[in-house]
């Protein structure tokens, strides 16, 4: 029998990282706003990435364990992602070992939910399926309770990923497909890393790939990149028919780095869903505004589209200086974060990619 399809959270972008003030009380939100799970994945965490073998220090533990009690008090399912930075090249008798006990020590944090990511590590060697492959069993064998999913190393369709890691082996998903359980999702973001939308037919051209229907990692509204981090992605979704519901087995968001304004976008998915072809974006964002002062939700409507459209970089000095002037005499966290945008506090850092 199949599981339903759920809409979730994936915390999963580079950069600037939410506080875990934030993240404590984001699982409450998240289930008036009818996402069934939080998925912690940081790029940023080396814990769980680099230095994956290494334990966890004691007061991330802590955090983590108190990560997972705000999500399941909320009725959330709770999972972490990680990524074991070399093992997609050589997964020999030391490295199981070491992986055996990065398990045993995840398995006691309790999670429901674990995402196996082998996203944006270098690829293209021969035996990358049978190594990734390799992995995701041996943790289904220790983890047989916990829902799996797998991000490939190629997880679109956008010729990005083998410029960027290597050409993608020959029968590589066919040997995914094989190899592993048809219980252990694979994850997707769609004909592009970044996707405008999703139609019936790029869904089902993945599950043709796939072998079994894509997990949705929906690169928006994140904007963690070099280009992205200049524009502040504000609108409600759209593109995401309500159909997904069937053509995939899960729909999963990456937000933003800017934790309160990801806050203004993340309830849209819900309407999307439940308003179904009543559904309009135009009217999701105003719903949202409402929720702003008045002051603050005139400003948006007047600048959501420069911030989106336009982004830093079409801005001139004086405009900046002015929007600044504008939003700092406005007292809330929304007003705060655009602040700091507009200061470059958030400006792209290739370091990120290497932490």
């Amino acid at each position: 029998m199949s599981k339903p399809f759920t809409r979730s959270i994936i915390e999963g972008f580079y950069g600037r990282q939410w506080s875990w003030v934030q993240r404590f009380a984001l699982p409450e939100l998240l289930a008036q706003w009818q996402y069934a799970s939080y998925i912690y994945a940081p790029k940023g965490d080396a814990s769980l990435r680099n230095n994956w073998a290494q334990p966890f220090t004691t007061s991330h533990r802590a955090n983590l364990e108190n990560l997972a009690q705000h999500c399941h008090a909320a009725g959330l399912k709770w999972g972490l992602g990680l990524s074991p930075v070399g093992l997609q090249a050589e997964y020999d008798v030391d490295k199981q070992l070491a992986l055996e006990n990065k398990i045993k020590e995840i398995q006691s944090l309790k999670p429901d939910i674990l995402w196996v990511l082998f996203d944006d590590l270098p690829a293209g060697n021969r035996h990358l399926a049978r190594n990734q492959i390799a992995v995701v069993n041996d943790i289904q064998r220790l983890m047989p309770g916990v829902e799996l999913a797998m991000c490939p190393s190629y997880y679109s369709f956008d010729p990005i990923l083998e410029e960027l890691f290597g050409a993608c082996p020959e029968n590589y998903f066919k040997d995914l497909n094989a190899g592993l359980s048809q219980e252990v999702e694979l994850l997707w973001t769609g004909n592009r890393v970044i996707s405008s939308g999703y139609s019936a037919e790029d869904c089902r051209r993945a599950t043709e790939v796939l072998g079994r229907k894509p997990l949705i990692w929906d690169n928006y509204p994140v904007n963690d990149g070099r280009k992205t981090s200049r524009f502040l992605h504000l609108a409600a979704f759209d593109g995401r028919p309500y159909e997904m519901a069937q053509w995939c087995s899960g729909h999963a968001i990456n937000p933003m780095n800017q934790f309160h304004l990801s806050l203004l976008v993340l309830p849209t998915l819900a309407e999307v869903y439940t308003r179904e072809a009543g559904y309009d974006p135009i009217a999701a964002f105003n719903n949202v505004l409402e929720g702003l002062p008045p002051a603050l939700s005139e400003l948006l409507k007047r600048d959501a589209g420069l911030f989106q459209y336009s982004g830093l970089d079409a801005m001139n000095l004086e405009q900046k200086q002015n929007l600044i002037k504008t939003y700092s005499e406005i007292q809330h966290p929304v007003a705060n974060e655009i602040c700091a945008w507009l200061q470059e506090e958030y400006r792209f850092d290739p370091a990120c990619l290497t932490d």
